[in-house]
């Protein structure tokens, strides 16, 4: 008699829920990057994948899985999307965490983003966030990853050695959401440390 084919069911009897974030944890095979691997028909791939495909069907062409949790080994369902992969890297939590960081370092230099544009150059802005090329697409990275919250505009071009200029806005909801981003992250590492002391 060959394997029993893999399920949803199989698969959660093989994970631990972290009641805290509502991850499911994987607890069998994990690939070298500490993705699970899990097979299905006769196939073994990336688990976050063939959880998608039970329970939602075909991931969509020119899509890849997502982990809204940001956490590899975690095979829970509805933490799961299908993303165009230029979505995915845009919300790949390294580049999260970067993109907040200059947001913070921004407001930091310019508090008053908040309530007027800022018209800065794109020599200070790559001094301000430690960039060397491609600031064109860095601003319009960060445009698309805050819509309607980070508001870049090229209002002069960069001619010989004058340097492009810029004017940015940052809406108030965005500088609350990563005040209370970084306040939960301090809440947590100071709970973190309780229990190492």
């Amino acid at each position: 008699m060959g394997r029993p084919v893999n399920s949803i069911k199989n698969i959660r009897a093989n994970s631990i829920r972290d009641d805290e974030s509502g991850c499911l944890l994987y607890t069998g095979a994990l690939d070298k990057d500490g993705y699970p691997r899990i097979s299905l028909q006769g196939k073994t791939g990336l688990g976050s994948q063939v959880v998608f495909v039970l329970y939602y069907g075909a991931i969509p062409a020119g899509h890849e899985v997502d982990h809204i949790c940001h956490v590899r080994r975690c095979v829970e369902p509805s933490h799961l999307r299908a993303l165009t992969h230029q979505q995915n890297i845009i919300q790949r939590k390294s580049y999260v965490e970067t993109r907040h960081q200059r947001v913070r370092v921004f407001i930091d230099a310019y508090p008053q983003a908040e309530f007027f544009p800022v018209l800065i150059s794109s020599t200070r802005l790559r001094e301000l966030w430690g960039c060397q090329g491609g600031l064109r697409e860095l601003l319009q990275t960060m445009c698309d990853a805050f819509p309607m919250e980070f508001v870049s505009t090229c209002v002069e071009e960069a001619r010989g050695r004058r340097p492009a200029l810029y004017t940015i806005e940052i809406r108030s909801s965005l500088i609350e959401r990563l005040l209370k981003d970084q306040a939960e992250r301090t809440t947590s590492a100071e709970k973190t440390m309780t229990l190492v002391v």
